[in-house]
């Protein structure tokens, strides 16, 4: 009865507060990158960095990463910077150029705290592909043994052979070693 005579009215004020819902799931930018590593990198410490990229916001675009095949998870590992949202690749094991000069890792992002309201949306989750390209450092001769005992008599004359020990080069097996 707004506006009649005896007509009683009021007025307020009414906020509304958006929240944000999980309902993007994370996507890798690329379906592969590539990442050069020198075989002589130290175990344990980070050797590259991965982002997917999530549109929600807050705790709804936290998201883990892992290695997906096992036989790159056997070599690498993959943590999650929470504050940056990156994946961090490490060494598990040390690398040798010599031996396997390339290694792809399939990796995966997902959703930390995924809604099953939106489940119907699709996987909450995006893979990639990384391959590793490994540098070759050149690294000295490895001698056959740790040790080695040699005897000799004491009187024996100058030039006398004492005993042999042996070496190789772990870059070339027809590498001169003196």
């Amino acid at each position: 009865m707004a506006g009649s005579v005896g007509g009683l009215s009021g007025s307020t004020t009414v906020n509304i507060t958006l929240t944000d819902v999980n309902d993007n799931p994370p996507k890798f930018p690329q379906k592969s990158y590539q990442l050069y590593v020198p075989e002589l990198a130290p175990v344990g410490k980070a050797v590259g960095r991965i982002r997917a990229n999530d549109e929600d916001e807050g705790q709804n675009a936290e998201m883990t990463y892992s290695i997906t095949n096992a036989d790159a998870a056997a070599i690498f590992t993959i943590g999650t910077d929470t504050d940056r949202r990156e994946g961090i690749i490490s060494l598990k094991q040390p690398l040798n150029y010599e031996k396997r000069k390339v290694h792809t890792l399939n990796i995966e992002g997902s959703n930390t705290h995924p809604d099953s309201r939106f489940s119907h949306l699709g996987p909450f989750k995006d893979s990639t592909s990384l391959r590793v390209i490994v540098g070759d450092v050149d690294e000295p001769p490895v001698f056959s043994m740790d040790y080695y005992i040699l005897d000799v008599y004491e009187n024996s004359p100058a030039g006398t052979q004492v005993g042999t020990v042996t070496a190789v080069d772990p870059d070339s097996t027809n590498s001169g070693i003196r």
